[in-house]
């Protein structure tokens, strides 16, 4: 399938930053956001461009067409990329559901099991459209809004694990996604993707480790202030969890993990390469309080997932529990209530072999 058109659903860092990158090598871009954020899109809207600015390339990408309009962003499109926080990922894909056509091919920009979420929408709307699901780790850049119509990337990912459900449909998705970008590669099935996302591992522990600098300062930075040897020390440890976690699973090296050797901060390494640490981690500034998306998306979105995955297949994740019970109590939320439980998922009573027959 040759791509030269293509939907960009959501507005915020990563949906802007694709569109405008794609825009600028020759594709054919149509950017949407939801209706609820019309003032924050607004500029983009009415402009129709966003500047690119820092290593992806630099220069003003005349989109397509920037809209509110699910219909029209869908229209006469190849690819549809949905690039949200995983908690959008539900009301993005409740929105285009309906309009999907037999054929289509949308990919989540990253995922985290966003594949079986989207799944059991389409179930519970009974819509039986036959489209293709797929989705990245992670990101494939770190990129930040830095004015109403600009975006700046720091860094590009250098490997981008990519599976589709069901995972037959895995090289019809990464041939696609190739021609964006050529460092995708195939993973097993979307549970490796899931877990080979390593955000919850990095962000949530040293998060709620500095939550006193977090909350009494009127300016951090995680990675240049908040990575001391403890906090590193927790990440790993998380980190541990995961990769046990995807060993009950049957899922093989490489894991991508965080590097245990001690003063070690490296922990950008496997997806956007050494060193990227300082070439964007320091920069990065945030998060500015406790409700920042490193814990509202990495704890019940992350955590969560891993620690109910270990659940279905016999793993403990002590230090993975403790974390989402401090987010809560810090927060005063529940976080064990999130959409990435096996329950929510639709897995509970499920054995292990016959979810790996699902996906």
């Amino acid at each position: 399938m040759a791509v030269e058109r293509i939907a960009v659903l959501g507005g915020g860092n990563a949906g802007r930053t694709i569109a405008a990158d794609m825009t600028l090598k020759g594709l054919k871009v149509n950017l949407f956001e939801l209706p609820r954020f019309t003032e924050s899109f607004a500029p983009v809207k009415e402009s129709g461009e966003i500047t690119l600015r820092g290593v992806a390339g630099e220069g003003v990408a005349r989109l397509n067409l920037a809209t509110h309009d699910i219909e029209a962003a869908l229209e006469g499109v190849e690819l549809i990329l949905i690039a949200v926080p995983s908690f959008g990922v539900g009301p993005m894909f409740e929105t285009c559901a309906p309009h999907l056509r037999p054929g289509d091919t949308v990919v989540f920009t990253p995922g985290a099991f966003a594949c079986v979420v989207a799944r059991n929408i389409l179930k519970s709307k009974g819509i039986d459209t036959e489209v293709t699901l797929g989705e990245m780790c992670t990101l494939p850049y770190a990129a930040r809004i830095t004015g109403p119509t600009e975006v700046k990337v720091f860094i590009n990912a250098i490997r981008l694990p990519t599976a589709a459900l069901p995972s037959d449909r895995t090289p019809q998705v990464v041939e696609a996604m190739r021609q964006l970008y050529p460092v995708v590669q195939p993973a097993a099935n979307v549970l490796d993707v899931a877990l080979l996302n390593i955000n919850p591992c990095i962000h949530p522990g040293p998060s709620i480790l500095n939550t006193g600098r977090i909350e009494y300062a009127d300016d951090f930075y995680l990675y240049a202030e908040g990575m001391t040897p403890g906090t590193r020390r927790v990440m790993v440890a998380i980190d541990q969890e995961r990769q046990r976690v995807r060993e009950a699973w049957g899922l093989e090296a490489p894991h991508y993990g965080l590097d245990p050797t001690p003063g070690v901060y490296e922990v950008f390494e496997h997806y956007f390469g050494y060193g990227g640490i300082d070439q964007a981690g320091v920069k990065l500034q945030g998060p500015l309080d406790m409700t920042d998306r490193y814990i509202t998306e990495d704890v019940p979105y992350g955590l969560v997932f891993y620690a109910s995955m270990g659940d279905l297949a016999g793993v403990d994740t002590p230090i993975c529990d403790a974390i989402i019970n401090l987010a809560g109590v810090i927060n005063q939320d529940d976080y064990w209530s999130s959409p990435m439980t096996a329950a929510n998922l639709g897995l509970a009573g499920m054995a292990k072999e016959e979810i790996l027959a699902m996906l």
